[in-house]
């Protein structure tokens, strides 16, 4: 990737990340640069790859009746 446009900073080294989509073209993310250029970026899914929207097995079932 190249360096943003404005000041320079690397768009690989992204300041902050505003907001994370799941969809079905894959991940859409807009992040914020050092010196405030908003950028939309889509990660798209990979061949075979699953996505992981939290962790699975980690709580207790509920009880029945509750």
């Amino acid at each position: 990737m190249e360096d943003c446009p404005r000041c320079g900073w690397p768009r690989s080294e992204v300041y902050e990340v505003l907001s994370r989509h799941l969809t079905s073209e894959g991940v859409v993310s807009y992040t914020r640069c050092a010196c405030g250029e908003l950028e939309v970026r889509v990660q798209p899914f990979a061949p075979g790859a699953g996505a992981v929207a939290g962790t699975a097995g980690t709580a207790d079932p509920p009880e029945p009746g509750r």
